[in-house]
This record gives structure tokens, sequence and C-alpha cells, in this order.
């Protein structure tokens, strides 16, 4: 269904002056237990098998018992023991599994929990392995976290339902206000409303502006927040209240600014988004609760769905690309895959003699992939690839698929995956068997992506990701649950997208962003496998992430006054990193 214009293009505008939030800093809502930085895997021993727990031996249905998470984070540990507990001056060996987040229910092997001085509400053994404290979950399924907290939609592109913040100084509440406290906490809803001045210009295909902060202001002052222009001395104002720098960048704000005492707990800069649990009315008024248990007044917040519902190609299966306007889907069998990236582009014959080239009846359309044999020909000066149907395609008109070598000491049916940053194109192989490959965006300048081997070292079906603006021309910017997160060089991750659909070029701050499908699919195709119920799940010695090769360099990167190692180190002619 096609949204309506107007949402459309403050969806798209908002889009484009956040320029792709990122990963270079993760803050999850507010947990019940503080979370240590990562460490490296460990072994991880499972529990023993209870004869309580009904395992079915026949792959039928879980009959239970269940545990369900009470809080927002609840961590699923190695031993019914805490990260930082000691025994006598040594500290107890214990490694982080994952964790749950109510909604959630992961089956359990006993309803009866193992009483320890650390938890004497007792420690739930998990069947997929691990503890979790029952101080922060439970057996009881009609607990109200349990019951009425909505899990993640496992069916859909996407887990939660997002919304952006359309205004400067949005309300987080912790409880709802009384309607004296909303005059006092948000004034704009007792003023006259300005005049809306400057009407928004449509556009099917937007592209960034040289000054995207005055571009999304003036198409956003069409919605006019209600706020006065200040009249009282600039130190007396709330920043929200402020006019924007002369230049059209950003306010001067961190998220530290944001946070708020009272009824509030921080009010929200233009642009940020909030993953939605549920719309309801009260006192008059409409308000989203999100996920994390705030609520905020509607009529400030916009829906925001993905603005493509774009895959890649799973190789070797029937009607595996992506189904655009004028192109149904289709299988390939094999790489190098092409991926069209311009709006408009052709089909083009070339004669026997290889001397001219001529355009062919059949208009390619945006995301289109297509076969290619590795025949290539120069014509006029340009270059041209051979598709596999017989035609050809003009080499400016897309990217294409080029994974590097395999790592070394492959396993012949070892997952890996291969992150192209000069093409953005991603590949994943099982051994020397390339299974699936799509388009990405990785890291603008200044913010590239750090090439190198890794694992992946966790994945999160969601984490919230922000940060404060690292460069004058960059924002404070936050996304609740970000979508299908695999971490795999420090707060570098594969992390699924909603926000732009400009996939198959640079704009992320650092991470590795897909489109919501892509995502996740990957997801579930790498490992460590996430266990039913589960959240979060944390790779270990027993159970390592997939391999993640990272090469060459993302196009128009590494060209800034900031753009230095480790961002952009020296490359081998692989495009890996040269060791220092």
């Amino acid at each position: 269904m096609h949204r309506t214009r107007r949402a459309y293009l403050v969806s798209a505008l908002i889009a484009l002056a956040l320029g792709g939030p990122a990963c270079r800093e993760q803050r999850s809502a507010p947990t019940a237990l503080p979370l240590p930085p990562p460490s490296e895997p460990s072994p991880a021993p499972a529990p023993a098998q209870s004869e309580t727990a009904a395992s079915p031996a026949d792959g039928g249905a879980y009959a239970g018992p269940w545990v369900g998470a009470t809080v927002l984070q609840t961590q699923v540990l190695s031993e019914p023991e805490f990260v930082g507990d000691k025994k006598g001056d040594r500290d107890v060996k214990v490694v982080r599994l994952g964790s749950l987040r109510y909604g959630e229910r992961a089956p359990a092997l006993s309803t009866e929990p193992q009483k320890k001085a650390n938890c004497p509400e007792g420690w739930y053994a998990l069947l997929a392995g691990g503890y979790v404290c029952g101080k922060y979950a439970t057996t009881d399924l009609d607990h109200p976290k349990v019951r009425t907290a909505q899990p993640p939609d496992t069916e859909g592109p996407l887990p939660y339902t997002y919304g952006v913040n359309l205004f400067n100084g949005t309300p987080l509440y912790r409880q709802l206000p009384s309607r004296a406290q909303r005059r006092k906490l948000e004034p704009w809803l007792f003023r006259p409303r300005k005049a809306k001045i400057v009407e928004a210009k449509s556009t099917e295909d937007p592209t960034s502006p040289d000054n995207p902060y005055a571009t999304t202001g003036s198409a956003l002052s069409g919605l006019d927040s209600g706020a006065a222009s200040p009249s009282a001395d600039d130190a007396e104002v709330p920043w929200w209240e402020k006019e924007a720098p002369p230049d059209g960048g950003p306010l001067q704000i961190t998220l530290e600014d944001l946070q708020e005492t009272g009824p509030i707990a921080r009010r929200m800069v233009k642009g940020f988004y909030l993953s939605l649990d549920k719309q309801f009315e009260a006192l008059g008024w409409k308000w989203w609760r999100t996920v994390s248990g705030l609520s905020t007044p509607s009529e400030r917040i916009l829906i925001q769905k993905p603005l493509t519902d774009y895959h890649g190609v799973w190789l070797g299966r029937d009607d595996a690309t992506f189904a655009t306007k004028n192109h149904p889907a289709r299988r390939i069998d094999k790489l190098p895959i092409a991926f069209v990236m311009g709006y408009h582009s052709r089909r083009w014959t070339i004669d026997d003699g290889r001397k001219h080239a001529a355009p062919t009846e059949g208009e390619l359309d945006h995301f289109d992939a297509v076969g290619l044999t590795g025949e290539t020909a120069h014509v006029g000066g340009l270059e041209y690839w051979e598709a596999d149907e017989g035609w050809w395609l003009r080499a400016v008109d897309f990217t294409r698929t080029d994974p590097g070598p395999p790592p070394d000491k492959i396993g012949e049916r070892e997952k890996w995956v291969d992150v192209n940053l000069k093409r953005q194109t991603l590949v994943a192989f099982e051994g020397a068997t390339p299974v699936f490959a799509t388009v990405f965006s990785s890291g603008r300048n200044e913010h590239e992506t750090v090439p190198g081997v890794f694992r992946i070292r966790e994945k999160h079906i969601s984490a919230t990701m922000d940060g404060d603006a690292e460069l004058a021309t960059d924002g404070p910017y936050s996304i609740e649950d970000v979508p299908y997160i695999e971490y795999f060089n420090g707060s570098y991750a594969l992390h699924g997208a909603f926000w732009h659909a400009e996939f198959g070029h640079v704009k992320s701050h650092g991470c590795v962003n897909l489109a919501p499908w892509d995502a996740k699919a990957l997801f579930g195709w790498t490992d460590p496998q996430l266990p039913e119920g589960w959240h979060a799940v944390f790779a270990t010695k027993d159970k390592p992430g997939t391999r993640v090769i990272v090469h060459d360099r993302g196009p128009t990167t590494c060209v800034g006054p900031n753009a230095e190692p480790p961002q952009c180190p020296t490359l081998d002619a692989r495009g890996r990193p040269i060791p220092q």
C-alpha cells in the first residue's frame, strides 16, 4: 500500500538529514543489570538436562515450561553467577550467552529455580543453555510484563513499529502528565499556531542536498510545531525553542542535555526514532507507548515504514530476485550478479565487431538483479557487461558482486560473509559456494567502515543506537531498537536500516546498512544461531560467530582531514589492511 505523498516526503527528508545514523556507540534502553564491555568469547557450559523439561525428542512443539523476562533486558549467563561476582578474591568464571526481553518467553528446564545468595529468587536454567535470575524473569506467564508486553514481530521485515519525531523538544514521559503539567512542559499546545509560510516541495527521487539540515527545517516548517519564537534572553530559552544556527547546521546539544527529571525522562531532537508498542487514549489525548515503557504525544510522531521492500538474491532458488515494476522475480544460479543503481537504465545491444552499442527494448528498474556471464566489452569509451539473457548493461548503471578470496582454513561448508566496500556488495558463502548476494550502504567519508577479517561477536533482534556529534556538521542521533544487529568489530555491525533506501551507496556512520528484509534473512543465516525466545545471543569458543571479511574502500571515502587509520589503513592487493 502506498503512503501519502506528504508522509513519504517527510520521512525521506528526515532520513536525508540524519544521514545514516550509526554505529559508533550503542546505548540500550535502561536495563535491570549493568552491561560490561563485550569480552572475548569463552567456553559456555550448558546446564545439565532436567527430567522436568518436556523437550520434544521427535521435533514436535515444545510443551514447556517457559520463562519470561520481566525487564527490558534480562541477561543469560553461562553459570548461576553474575559477571563480576567473586569467590574469595577471585572472579567467578562466567560469560554472557545472550539476553531475553519482556514480551518474549524462552523454554526452560524446570519451573523450580536454583536458590543462591546472589539471586534469592533463584536461577532458572534454560533449555538452550545458560541461566537467568528470577529477579528479572518468571515462569508465571500471567505476569503483566510477560502477558501485556508486545513481542517482536517475526513475520515482517521489522521487529517493531517505528515512529520518527517531527519536532525538537518532544517529551518522553515516565508517567502521563496532568493538564497543568502539560501546559508547563509543552507550552506550544497552548499558544497560537504560527502561520504556515513554507510549502514542502515534493520529489519522487530525493537526493542529499548540500545543506541537509536547512532542507529538513524548511520542509517541516509546513507542519508547524506550534512553538512560539522565543523573546526572552537567549540564556533562559530552552534549547528546543532556540532558532537554528545561521549556517543551517544542527543545534549544538548533547544526549546528556536531553535528560530531565520529574515526569519527563528526556526530550527528543527532530529526527530521533522510537520503537512503538501501542497507541492509546488518556486524559483526552492520544499517546504512543514506546517499547521501553515511556509515553509520548501521538501528534508529534510520524509512523515510519521501510522506504523500500527491496531484498537480495538467494542463489539457486526459483523466483528469488526482487520483483520490480518491469521485471518479475527470477532465478540466478551463479556469480557475478549486477544490481541496477539507476532509475531509468536501459538494455543494450552490441554489434559483432563491438564497435557500436544501441539501446534495445526494455527499461531496467532500480534494484533489478541481473545475472552476468562475465563477458565485457568497451564501446565508445564505456564499459559494458553481458547479461545471462544475451543483452548488455553499461557499467555506469550498476554495481556488481566482486568477492575476495575465502579466508584461510575455511571449512567445506563453513559460513562466511564477504563485504566489498568498493562495490557496496555483500556475498554470503558456504565454503566456496555463494548462497546469497545483495547491496548495502557502508560508512560515508570520515565515518569509514574499517576493513579487516572479523567474526560476528553478538547478535541482537534489536538494540538502541545513539551518539553525540562527532563532526561539526553532525547532530546527536538516536534510533531505538535498530533491527537485526550483528556486531563484528567493536561497535561496527551489520544491521537493518528502515530510514533510507540508498543501498548500493555509502551512507552510514560506519556500520553496514542492509535493507530490512536482507538484515532479517542474514541474521537468521549467520552463526551463532539465536535460541527460541531469546532477544540476543553471544558467540562463544564452542559456538563461534560467522567470519566477516571486509575489504577495499568505499567510494569517495578516506579523503577528508579526519580520515586516518584505523578507519583508512593501507591496503594490500586483496583490499585487506597491511599489518603495521
